[in-house]
């Protein structure tokens, strides 16, 4: 079965092998504690001859390092640094089988590989580190994956920890037959190493087999480095963040720089900088107002002033005067009455051109008093009667009430003539004539009516007695009493229509 295990790994390592190149071919070595006076014969360039046929020390084909020792340690300088597909370590078993009974195998428990691009192993990478073999596992030869970039290959064995595990030697030791390093030359991957890298990998390093890049140059991510940073970030990794560029835009992907600009509040090439005090806006180019409270101090982004603005402005910046005849601190007095309505001044409020009709003072917001009215007040008031110690209108002159006795007129300033007796007795005359005129008049109308009225009653009764007596006179048949009786009959109602009538016009009379 372990015949068996290490065929396989023999024929997985010449698949491996032959696809890539072998980069430690005669290649400079050391190694830490050579055997004294072996250099020839045991030096640390054996292992990288192409030699292993004879893994025995006889063969002078191995490596062989000093006797107890704690450490060992040897390298191979690649001469560049390299993509490296895997190791290739081919152990000295002195002819005897490679199991419990063979020491050399005893020897090669627990040992390190590491990649770097120093010769100290510390700065480079671990590419593998035995922790689970054993004296019936371990192999020979063993091949190590390790798919990194680097200079120098370095084998390490130390026993500088007791207790060790079950197996392994008291000391450590260099019997190194051969290590064969296997990848291709910088920047190249695949089979035969026949395909380039992206050139946005970083150093042009990539995974040796699927061309992965092993990290991104400046400004790139994605598997192969194709895409530049993007999400507001920049710089290797895309780790770094852009500033305040123009309108939240992406920055430059490799340096950061904000090609058009930056936003509000910042400035630099980067736009990574506040404005500095009393600049604000894109770029820093405004400078905040004078007329904010404190002058030129203002927020970086919109320009706002601290504090307000001082007496007489107004706006976010503090830029724009009062006006629509406001004035004062936060524009928020009226102005009085200037002549033609016109804006007072935009701090204290006066009025440059004077007042209007009926106003005095520096704001116009006094009446006129001391009885004058009207323009500059320069007018004086009429005989106006004053109950209440008032005075005439401040801007028409018009009085509250009446004038004076003596005065009349709008304000007041005619004088009243005087009648004569006569013509005073003439109006009390034709205040008493002039009713009794349209009185008589009256009464006249009503008795023309009422006579009209009678007489057409009169007619219509004569005509009605006129029938009435036709109508009783006796035919020659009828006797003369039955006549007489009807005559008689009538003559009351003859009586009494002319009672009436007489009656009616005496009283009209």
């Amino acid at each position: 079965m372990e015949r068996t295990l290490q065929l396989l790994i023999v024929l997985t390592s010449f698949v491996s092998n032959k696809a890539y190149e072998n980069l430690a071919l005669h290649k400079p070595t050391w190694q830490l504690y050579p055997f004294p006076t072996a250099e020839l014969t045991w030096g640390s360039d054996k292992a990288v001859n192409g030699l292993y046929t004879n893994l025995s020390a006889g063969g002078e084909q191995c490596v062989i390092s000093d006797n107890t020792r704690s450490t060992a340690e040897w390298r191979v300088d690649l001469g560049g640094v390299f993509s490296i597909h895997h190791v290739f370590i081919q152990y000295r078993t002195d002819g005897l089988d490679w199991d419990e009974r063979n020491d050399h195998l005893t020897r090669f428990l627990g040992f390190s590989v590491y990649l770097s691009n120093t010769t100290d192993k510390q700065n480079g990478v671990l590419c593998f580190h035995d922790k689970n073999y054993t004296i019936v596992t371990m192999p020979n030869h063993v091949n190590i994956p390790c798919r990194y970039h680097g200079r120098y290959v370095i084998y390490y064995n130390n026993r500088t920890h007791p207790p060790y595990p079950d197996g392994y030697s008291e000391f450590a030791y260099n019997e190194l037959c051969e290590v064969e390093v296997y990848g291709c030359p910088s920047q190249k991957y695949g089979e035969n190493c026949s395909l380039l890298c992206s050139q946005n990998c970083q150093e042009g390093h990539c995974d040796i087999v699927t061309g992965a890049c092993l990290g991104c140059s400046i400004g790139y991510t994605g598997q192969i480095c194709t895409e530049e940073c993007r999400n507001n970030t920049y710089g290797l990794g895309c780790t770094e963040i852009c500033g305040k560029c123009l309108h939240g835009e992406q920055c430059h992907h490799v340096n950061g720089s904000c090609l058009r600009g930056c936003d509000k509040g910042r400035r630099g090439v980067k736009c990574n900088q506040v404005c500095r005090a009393g600049r604000y806006g894109y770029n820093c180019k405004d400078r905040c107002s004078i007329n904010c409270f404190v002058p030129e101090r203002c927020n970086r982004v919109t320009g706002l002033c601290e504090g307000g603005c001082q007496v007489g402005w107004k706006g976010t910046t503090c830029d724009i005067k009062c006006d629509k005849r406001m004035y004062g601190q936060n524009c928020s007095k009226t102005c009085g009455f200037c002549f033609g309505r016109e804006q007072c001044h935009f701090i204290n409020g006066t009025c440059s051109d004077g007042c209007s009709d009926g106003y005095q003072g520096n704001r116009c917001t006094e009446v006129c008093r001391n009885n004058t009215y009207g323009p500059g007040c320069s007018l004086s008031c009429g005989n106006c009667l004053y109950i209440y110690g008032e005075q005439c209108h401040h801007v028409t002159g018009h009085c509250p009430r009446d004038c004076v006795s003596g005065f009349q007129g709008e304000l007041c300033m005619e004088v009243k003539m005087e009648q004569s007796k006569t013509t005073e007795s003439h109006s009390h005359l034709i205040a008493v004539v002039i009713p009794l005129v349209v009185l008589l008049g009256v009464t006249v109308v009503i008795t023309i009516y009422l006579t009209i009225k009678v007489r057409k009653l009169s007619s219509a009764n004569q005509e009605h007695r006129t029938s009435k007596k036709n109508k009783a006179t006796p035919k020659s048949t009828m006797n003369d009493n039955i006549y007489e009786i009807a005559f008689d009959d009538n003559a009351g109602y003859q009586e009494l229509g002319e009672f009436n009538n007489i009656s009616t016009y005496d009283k009209l009379k």
